[in-house]
């Protein structure tokens, strides 16, 4: 196999890496290869907070379940809109490219690489997650896009090179979005607002507390746009019950008791987001 150039960044010193025979190199031979199922670990140990960091096996096989019976299915059309529509503005629609810090299984870049593909655009796609599981996951999957295990902290690429960056539910260091972001380059964030799952929460706890708003704009930034998105979602089984429960920090913090109830007899919960889209200053 050739040498194949990547956007990947090496972790250890930051220089570029290539791939040959299926292990990634820089130019200070720094190597990493590539596992069986496309993705590279790029995740240095001293960037761990624990041994196996990020969602376990079990919160991520839940997750792929409930997003891929379509009960977020509002969320990813509504970021692939905009997406699509920020591409449509590019000056170079020919070297577009997009990045998911934080992609987890990789469901929301497959539904907005698919839409912006049926606009007639092209786009190269690349994520990370600190969770080998999932990246795992994503790359079995998702054969035409890059993934690489990574925290959201150092992220392994260069600079000055997305033209958007997507990041939900994910924590992440805004001076590395800043820094490999494009000009006018695209930030968009998702968290959860006031009311999300509020009957979730209900169902699990007797006091349940909103989710605050603590956000301000980051440095280097114009806040463009905010939209708030809301919709119901019917829990018509068991197995769904159980995978959003899983999907979420309550099923660590609930009572055995409360989530079996939860699971038996919730049916339907509201969904509350907040969709922020910052542009890199110029």
């Amino acid at each position: 196999m050739n040498p194949v150039s990547s956007s990947w960044n090496c972790p250890s010193c930051q220089s570029a890496l290539v791939l040959n025979n299926r292990t990634w190199c820089c130019e200070n031979n720094h190597s990493f290869d590539m596992a069986k199922e496309g993705y590279v670990n790029l995740l240095l140990a001293h960037h761990k907070n624990s041994k196996e960091p990020g969602d376990n096996k079990g919160m991520v096989n839940a997750r792929r379940a409930f997003l891929e019976q379509g009960h977020y299915q509002p969320l990813a059309e509504k970021l692939s809109q905009l997406v699509a529509d920020y591409f449509r503005t590019v000056e170079n629609q020919n070297d577009l490219s997009f990045f998911d810090a934080g992609c987890g299984e990789g469901y929301y870049m497959n539904v907005i690489s698919q839409f912006v593909q049926s606009a007639g655009m092209t786009c190269a796609y690349s994520g990370i997650d600190i969770s080998k599981n999932a990246v795992l996951k994503a790359a079995k999957k998702y054969k035409d896009n890059q993934f690489a295990v990574a925290s959201t902290y150092h992220l392994p690429l260069p600079a000055v090179s997305q033209n958007a960056v997507l990041q939900i539910f994910a924590p992440s260091s805004e001076q590395e979005i800043l820094r490999v972001l494009k000009a006018n380059g695209l930030w968009l964030t998702v968290n959860p607002a006031a009311n999300h799952l509020h009957q979730l929460k209900q169902a699990l706890y007797d006091s349940p507390s909103e989710h605050k708003d603590n956000s301000s704009l980051p440095a280097g930034f114009i806040l463009q746009s905010r939209i708030n998105l809301g919709f119901d979602v019917p829990l018509t089984t068991e197995a769904a019950r159980e995978n959003l429960l899983m999907m979420t920090p309550y099923y660590w913090s609930a009572t055995e008791q409360k989530k079996q109830q939860l699971i038996q007899d919730l049916q339907l919960v509201t969904t509350d987001f907040d969709i922020s889209l910052y542009s890199k200053l110029a």
